[in-house]
């Protein structure tokens, strides 16, 4: 397993708990050694800081990925938002784990068989599109397609459809998402 964070600690906290389950890591600080690592090494699982000042860990992902198709990779952030746990959804990865990690996510994470971007819901993701402080109650499930392209990836995620077709039923039926999901399902 390779371990990529840029808090020393934090990294090897997490390749010293992997190695006592008996788990073969190594370990990078900066993303660039990451790549020669992962070179060498060949890790089935990678653990990635998706912070880090030089590259970010979907980046880092993308990178991996071209030279390690079959390898599970895993993000590892201290910022605990929902649009973060999207993105790595997005970026293909096959888990999410928020600083300071539990142990047993961690190994849970590492095992986890669903293939990659395949997230079990989050009600995180939800709260973050329609949290009560940022929109009136009438407003909270309206579709706004001038936002921003996470949100817009969003409600094609939810919905099932494309941009296009999501564009095309907002026009028709309005903003409500009960509306839209209702003109998307004829």
């Amino acid at each position: 397993m390779l371990v990529v964070d840029d808090d020393v600690d934090s990294a090897d906290i997490v390749a010293q708990a992997l190695e006592m389950h008996g788990h073969e890591t190594r370990v990078a600080y900066e993303p660039l050694y990451a790549l020669a690592v992962a070179a060498e090494f060949r890790p089935q699982v990678a653990i990635l800081d998706v912070n880090m000042p030089t590259m970010g860990g979907h980046e880092l992902g993308d990178a991996l990925r071209k030279d390690l198709p079959a390898c599970k990779f895993i993000a590892l952030t201290g910022d605990a938002t929902a649009l973060n746990y999207l993105r790595s959804q997005w970026a293909g990865f096959d888990g999410h784990l928020t600083k300071p990690v539990a142990l047993n996510e961690l190994l849970i994470a590492i095992s986890d068989p669903r293939p990659s971007g395949t997230f079990p819901r989050n009600p995180k993701v939800d709260a973050l599109f329609r949290d009560p402080t940022t929109r009136p109650p009438r407003q909270r499930a309206w579709i706004f397609v001038h936002e921003s392209p996470e949100v817009l990836r969003y409600w094609t995620t939810e919905l099932g459809c494309t941009e296009a077709e999501l564009r095309d039923a907002v026009a028709e039926v309005g903003v409500n998402s009960d509306d839209v999901r209702r003109h998307l399902r004829k």
